[in-house]
């Protein structure tokens, strides 16, 4: 089969503003940090992929780091071979890819390239990965801690009246319990809701939390101590009375085999923008099968969507809206509690030039 080479790669920093500020136990913010790369080759489909967090400014990082270190590696590669492209991108970075942004920058080259692979052999990325189901369970995300009592509810039947049937909010500040029951009472028992503590609590301060979440029927615990101490996350994992969940700030396959082995959780939730990229959320799609162990994602639900779509183990989509509307090409609804998967080649996430040209800080 006839390779396709690399020619350039281009990275673009694009702070997205959100409509207001958003809280949770990690700080306030004012915008999505994203920033775009686009993978062109010789002749053939360009691919594109995405570095982004909530707030900051990793992309000053980001893309310099893409542009000279990561680019020249990339050039000459060929785009229909991702696992050799993402070794040849990783070999010589090891020591700048334990985590963090390093593995950040790769993921979003490594989304690119399995981009360009769905667009030559003309299938939806879902397919070229396995072609699990075409409909994806997602559930809603917000639940701010910037938000009024009022707004909480307001937002949360916002959601149910749309047709999700689940929704996650934030905790950890000293009236966890008042809005959990708050909740509880407006959207009824028998809706679903997931309370996401960032990493703030300890251990003991986490068992706690867990009884008085079970009380109110909370379906899980997400990351409830420290993402760094696996030990802790096991510990909370064996004594909470709630299921937990973990892995938006865990990287590659080797951080998630630890998760799997200490059965620190019972819901797998990689971030394709930050574990490794395609070519690794699916290793960690793997180890949940392999583990039985159920498999959601965090955030970017446009392009996660394809990747919960292609593994038995795909659980539910975080659906968030932080792309301002009509920013894509496409647009990517959720219909009673369902998302459908792109049917595009590749993953079908696009910009428009319009917003790129508004919103690009470069």
């Amino acid at each position: 089969m006839p390779k396709l080479k690399i020619r350039a790669v281009e990275a673009v920093p694009m702070p997205l503003p959100l409509d207001k500020p958003i809280g949770s136990a990690l700080g306030t913010y004012t915008h999505v940090d994203f920033a775009v790369v686009t993978v062109h080759t010789e002749g053939g489909p360009s691919g594109t992929g995405f570095s982004m967090g909530l707030g900051g400014a990793a992309t000053s990082a980001i893309v310099p780091y893409i542009e000279n270190e990561l680019a020249p590696l990339a050039i000459g590669q060929d785009a229909l071979a991702p696992e050799a492209f993402w070794q040849r991108l990783w070999g010589p970075n090891k020591a700048r890819m334990r985590g963090g942004l390093g593995v950040w920058a790769l993921s979003a080259l490594d989304i690119a390239c399995w981009d360009i692979v769905g667009k030559a052999a003309g299938l939806p990325l879902h397919r070229l990965l396995g072609g699990f189901r075409d409909d994806v369970p997602v559930y809603a995300s917000g639940g701010w801690h910037t938000l009024s009592d009022a707004e909480l509810v307001a937002e949360a039947e916002d959601f149910a009246s749309r047709g999700f049937s689940a929704y996650k909010f934030k905790i950890g500040t000293n009236r966890d319990e008042e809005r959990t029951a708050l909740l509880r009472q407006e959207l009824g028992e028998d809706f679903t809701l997931f309370a996401d503590a960032n990493q703030k609590f300890n251990v003991r301060e986490a068992i706690e939390v867990s009884c008085m979440l079970a009380e109110y029927g909370v379906a899980w615990f997400e990351e409830p101590v420290l993402a760094d101490s696996i030990d802790d996350l096991a510990e909370v994992a064996e004594k909470s009375m709630v299921p937990v969940g973990a892995g938006e700030n865990h990287y590659m396959r080797w951080g998630f085999r630890e998760l799997c082995e200490r059965r620190a959780v019972d819901y797998l939730q990689p971030d394709v923008c930050r574990c490794g990229g395609v070519t690794e959320f699916m290793k960690v799609a793997h180890l949940a099968d392999a583990f039985n162990i159920s498999l959601s994602s965090h955030l970017v639900h446009e392009v996660s969507i394809s990747l919960v779509g292609a593994t038995p183990r795909g659980y539910m989509v975080e659906f968030m809206e932080l792309i301002p509307a009509g920013s894509l090409t496409r647009e990517f609804v959720a219909k009673d509690g369902m998302m459908r998967v792109p049917d595009a080649s590749g993953h079908g996430v696009e910009f428009t030039p319009e917003a790129i040209k508004k919103f690009s800080s470069s």
